[in-house]
Parts: C-alpha cells; sequence; structure tokens
C-alpha cells in the first residue's frame, strides 16, 4: 500500500459518526437498500440496523456502490429487539 492510500483512507476513516445510526423497517427493495446504505456512507455512518418481520432484508450481494465495504448491516428479527439493541449501545 502506498503512503498516499494509506494517508487517504485514514482521512476517511477520521470523517466516520459512530455515534449516528439508521434503523430501516420493512425495506423490501433491494435498489432501496443500496440507495439508503449509498447515503449512510455519505454522512460516515458505521452500521446500519434493518427490521423486515415479513420477510428476509436484501443482501449485500444485491447491494452497489461499494457501501457495503464501509457500512455494517445488522438485521434484527422484530423492532423491538433493534431498539433494544440499540439502547444497549448508548443510543436514545
Amino acid at each position: 500500500m502506498t503512503e498516499a492510500r494509506r494517508r487517504r483512507i485514514e482521512e476517511v476513516l477520521s470523517r466516520r459518526q459512530p455515534d449516528l445510526t439508521v434503523l430501516l423497517e420493512n425495506v423490501h427493495k433491494p435498489h432501496n437498500l443500496s440507495a439508503i446504505l449509498r447515503s449512510c456512507d455519505a454522512v460516515g455512518v458505521l452500521e446500519a440496523h434493518a427490521v423486515n418481520p415479513t420477510g428476509g432484508v436484501p443482501t449485500f450481494n444485491e447491494t452497489s456502490g461499494g457501501s457495503h465495504k464501509w457500512v455494517y448491516l445488522r438485521v434484527h428479527p422484530d423492532i423491538q429487539t433493534a431498539i433494544g439493541h440499540l439502547r444497549e449501545k448508548g443510543f436514545r
């Protein structure tokens, strides 16, 4: 890895916002998930949370733009579990 590339990666990582997250519910279409995750990536969200009680959440294989490399998608079985997880992490 070149020194310039290492500096660029460190610069991008320093702009991440660990105190900002997104909770998604009932996102069924992969292109909608992709758009949301690209927006999360653009503003520095490290982790997004998804709930879809009626079926599966589209996978990163169905997303584009490389956001899957920078935004972790945590899937929860229901909204109460998701909210409980976020509260344990200090979110309100």
